[in-house]
């Protein structure tokens, strides 16, 4: 199923036209509720989403998904750095790819180092993604996904 994360509102909305699930005056409003859910709320399960119908949620989770990618794993040190390796699947007839998220917490702040690409040329020490050659760029999708699973896991949505 394809992800509505990373699509603009408008994408969203013509998704939602394409897939017959709302009609087009609605896709406006639709698009707007979805982009709430997703970046506001943080919620990774149309089934969360309260102010939206049954029907439409049903529909909504045949037609698309707003899952986070597979952490295949979690690192937190002592400084409360914390790493994340994340498998995405395959696109086409690819095969899934692993890039790493790192947080590096500050005072009063934090740092997110995000992959944008699978591979890179940088070879930062503390980087899985650096020790890999540089095979694609990530699409909207993948950066974003690496964003709202850092928040998720850091507690930074509401609840």
């Amino acid at each position: 199923k394809p992800s509505l994360i990373g699509l603009t509102r408008a994408e969203i909305g013509e998704a939602l036209i394409s897939a017959g699930i709302v009609p087009e005056r609605q896709a406006k409003m639709r698009a707007q509720q979805l982009w709430h859910w997703m970046y506001v709320r943080g919620v990774s399960d149309f089934a969360h989403m309260f102010n939206i119908s049954k029907d439409l949620r049903a529909a909504l989770d045949t037609h698309f998904t707003v899952a986070r990618p597979e952490i295949v794993e979690e690192q937190i040190s002592s400084d409360g750095t914390r790493k994340w390796l994340f498998r995405f699947p395959p696109r086409g007839a690819g095969r899934p790819v692993e890039i790493e998220t790192v947080y590096i917490p500050e005072e009063g702040r934090g740092t997110l180092c995000i992959s944008s690409q699978v591979g890179c040329t940088l070879t930062c020490s503390f980087c899985h993604t650096g020790t890999q050659k540089l095979v694609r760029n990530l699409t909207t999708e993948e950066i974003l996904a690496q964003l709202l699973t850092a928040r998720d896991r850091l507690g930074d949505f509401p609840d």
